[in-house]
Formats: C-alpha cells, structure tokens, sequence
C-alpha cells in the first residue's frame, strides 16, 4: 500500500496511511512522514487497514520517532520514565493497585504549552503512542500557532517583533518542583515571534504554562502583552481537539502548534495511558 497523506477535516494536521510503524521504514516513508509534519503539523500515522492503528513496542516507538529525528532526550521526571528505556516518559492516570502510586505523569500537561519551551534548545517534535484511551474524555487540544501570527493585526504584529521572551518550567506550579524532586532548569529566552524549522513560516513563541516575561517591559506591561498573545492564539479559528484512539500515533511540531491535555478532567475510572518521546531541537537564539 503507497503512503498517502489525507488532510484533516480541520484548520491543520493530517493522517497517513500505509504505514506500518512496527516494521523498518525506507527512506521515502520517512521523507513523507517529515514532509507531513512540516506541512500540517500534525501528522497521524495509520496502517489504514485497522481502526485500532500501530501496535508498538518501546523499540519500536524508538524507531518511529527517528524517523522525524535521530536525536531523542528523556523527560526530567525520572519516576515516570517507561521501564524499558528513559527515552520514553509514561503520560498515565492509572494508579498501581499493589502500591498506590501513579503509574506516569497523571495530568499530562493539561494547560496550554509547547514541550519544552522552558529550554535553550525546545523540542523539535512530540510523539505520542497510544496504549489505552477511555471510550470518552482524555482528548488533546492543538492550536496553530502559524496560523496566529499570519492573522495577527498590525499593530499587535509591530509591538512583539523583534522581542524575546523568557521561559521557564516552574512558572505554572507543579507539586514535584516544591517537593524538590525535580528541579527547573535556568531560564531560557527565546523570539517571541520565531522560525519554524524546515520551512521559514514565522510562528508566535509563547505560552501560558511556561513563558514568564517579555524582556525589555515593565511586568505590567508584560503580562498584558501575553495576555492578549494567548487570547488571540486560542480563537476557536486556530485549534483542533484530537480525538485518540488505541494504537494512535501522533507527531507534531512544537514550533508550530501549542497544545494542552484534558485529562485533568478525566473521570478516574476512565484510563489513559499514552507514551512519549521528545525530538531534540536547536537553540532559537
């Protein structure tokens, strides 16, 4: 079956199918996987044969993630790494019966961010393996941040060139920064209108979740700004919520599109379990 790309029914993203993640890819799949993503953000891979997807082992989520990268990085939450190899961080809300202690990262980063961004060099892509979903709830929620800043108004447009931001991981409070288990890396600065690798498009570069200040404003002024930044960039006009399935595959660009989960919402009785892999970047400054 020929790879083929079929565009979402949505602002953004796409899903391919004929691709079968469990087994090796030459290099032509993987040129379409990576043309995908630069062009719609968002691809899903789908074998296309089944409504379940890829069944994966953590080798070969390893494998599919390459393919949008060489370079992976593992999550600063080590409880939470997959058994099998740090280079995947576990995103669950299921609790071990025997211990009474999470199985992965329980929120999953229910606030609106770009993976990340709070270092020197963020995160080129995002994939996410889907184990098990719940038969309702748990969707994620992508916005366009390409798509914003082409429809940016002037002089909105004017007051954030050539600006930079500060970002940080501890700006949102989380209980495992005040338990000191994990600790924030330094702040990172970054332009809060910035290029999106591999094509050029101009992207707007901040986030609720861990972008602190613009630099050169008084903290008034600041914090107004981004405001107004978050408000146009989550406009209806600009999102897609992601409806998962078991065996899901999705990869995205985290210069492109800002996301957040919902399964700070989800009813406990209703089990998501989701592994994640991180595509290294490169500084943006």
């Amino acid at each position: 079956m020929a790879v083929e790309v079929r565009r979402f029914a949505a602002p953004f993203g796409a899903e391919v199918a004929g691709v079968d993640l469990s087994a090796p890819l030459d290099e032509a799949a993987r040129a379409t996987l990576r043309e995908a993503l630069l062009r719609h953000h968002i691809p899903g891979p789908d074998p296309g044969t089944s409504v379940r997807g890829q069944a994966l082992t953590p080798e070969g989520v390893l494998a599919a993630s390459r393919a949008f990268g060489e370079r992976l990085e593992s999550h600063l939450f080590a409880r939470y790494h997959h058994p099998a190899t740090p280079l995947i961080v576990v995103l669950s809300n299921r609790v071990d019966p025997t211990t009474g202690k999470p199985e992965g990262i329980a929120d999953a980063g229910s606030f609106w961010h770009s993976d990340n961004s709070y270092n020197q060099a963020p995160a080129r892509a995002t994939l996410l393996y889907a184990v098990e979903v719940p038969d309702q709830g748990g969707d994620t929620l992508f916005a366009d941040m390409v798509a914003a800043c082409r429809a940016l108004p002037g002089a909105l447009r004017a007051r954030i060139q050539g600006r930079v931001a500060v970002h940080n991981y501890a700006h949102t409070p989380r209980a495992i920064f005040a338990s000191g288990e994990v600790t924030a890396p330094p702040d990172a600065r970054h332009p809060v209108v910035r290029r999106v690798p591999g094509t050029g498009d101009d992207a707007i570069y901040v986030n609720p979740a861990y972008t602190v200040r613009i630099e050169g404003l008084d903290e008034a002024d600041s914090r107004a700004l981004l405001d107004e930044l978050t408000a146009h960039c989550l406009s209806e006009r600009f999102r897609l919520r992601y409806q998962w399935r078991r065996g899901d595959v999705v990869v995205w660009d985290n210069a492109a599109v800002m996301h957040s989960a919902t399964t700070k919402g989800l009813d406990p009785s209703r089990h998501r379990t989701l592994w994640r892999t991180i595509i290294s970047g490169e500084p943006t400054l």
